[in-house]
């Protein structure tokens, strides 16, 4: 009697340890294939206006096991802007899915961003919305492709191997270029890096906030447009010229954003580098004086060659004079500048 209690208690405490684990380290399973890495080609164009375009060019990897119940999803990409306005921003993205809960790496504060998973099945979240059509071969494999207005996914034993979002003639595209299925897990691949982590939550409130934040990826901001036909229904082969700029103007809203308040700082920091070099008489003394000019030179991705190998005099005069006249271009937009409200209005202010 004693024996049997407890080999009772025993295959509970066994059964119950299991279950734990089960769900624990196993979960929900997102995927159809146990443990897979798939290479992604990202890419993408838009035309903002028409002195303005924007390319992507970049490649991402996903890494899953246990049938996706820990994921790490990893893109880096550069999208560069040129035209009347010229930019640059290069993107890094890293998202962990563990069990019920979604880890985001901010590499700008160093922090890693924790939240839950969406409600629901996470094919039935990615799938919302879209119509089952045929098939395509990606990367060696038949998968299904899943379409709606502007979205077109294409799908394999739960992975998408092919992403698309455009509107308006601007598109994003993430596309799998190679699987490799029946890896051996290795731990140390889905690791994420060694950054504080901090819960992140939604507050309800009743204050009105006069703008939106909006999202500083193409992807996303397709979506954001999509999202506002929808809510708004425009009918694109209807759409008249005013409308269509305005929702132009979001795609480019955060690159409009940057530089009107990177313009100011550029005629500024001419400025104070002209005083420099009158002050100047030496290469070494000329170069310091051109170390600020430089830096934000490339962040604005502009392409002043102030080559000061052979220095002398006459190198200098040139240098000297450049600068007056992009000081003197830059000074005449200013007004224009600071009264733009767009990457329209600030792009016809550039010209």
């Amino acid at each position: 009697m004693y024996n049997n209690k407890i080999f009772k208690i025993s295959l509970l405490f066994l059964i119950t340890s299991t279950s734990l684990l089960f769900s624990t380290e196993y979960g929900k399973k997102k995927f159809d294939i146990e443990t897979a890495m798939v290479l992604f080609k990202i890419s993408g164009k838009a035309q903002i206006t028409d002195d303005i375009n924007l390319t992507i060019n970049g490649h991402g990897k996903l890494r899953f096991k246990n049938g996706g119940v820990v994921t790490l999803l990893e893109e880096s990409y550069t999208e560069v802007t040129k035209g009347n306005i010229n930019n640059i921003n290069k993107i890094k993205i890293v998202k962990k899915f563990e069990n019920n809960k979604r880890y985001d790496v901010d590499f700008i504060n160093k922090k890693i961003l924790e939240r839950p998973m969406p409600k629901g099945s996470f094919r039935d979240n990615i799938l919302k919305g879209l119509t089952k059509g045929g098939k395509e071969n990606i990367a060696g494999v038949e998968c299904d492709v899943w379409e709606a207005e502007g979205v077109k996914k294409c799908i394999y034993k739960g992975i998408p191997l092919l992403v698309e979002h455009y509107v308006l003639g601007n598109y994003y595209q993430k596309k799998a270029i190679e699987i490799k299925t029946d890896l051996k897990p290795s731990p140390t691949k889905c690791k994420l890096p060694d950054f504080p982590i901090e819960k992140f939550a939604l507050f309800t409130t009743n204050m009105k906030t006069k703008t939106v934040k909006l999202p500083t990826e193409l992807s996303e901001l397709i979506i954001h447009i999509l999202d506002k036909i929808k809510k708004d229904k425009i009918i694109l082969d209807k759409i008249t010229a005013p409308k269509k700029r305005d929702l132009l103007n979001i795609l480019g809203e955060n690159i409009y954003k940057k530089q009107y308040n990177l313009l100011p700082k550029y005629l500024k920091t001419m400025k104070e580098t002209r005083v420099c070099l009158a002050q100047s008489n030496d290469k070494n003394k000329f170069k310091t004086c051109l170390t600020p000019l430089t830096l934000i030179e490339q962040k604005m991705k502009l392409t002043s060659d102030y080559n000061i190998d052979s220095w002398n005099l006459k190198a200098q005069d040139n240098i000297s004079n450049l600068i007056d006249d992009n000081i003197f271009t830059l000074q005449s937009k200013m007004k224009c500048i600071r009264g733009s409200k767009n990457i329209f209005d600030l792009s016809n202010c550039m010209k």
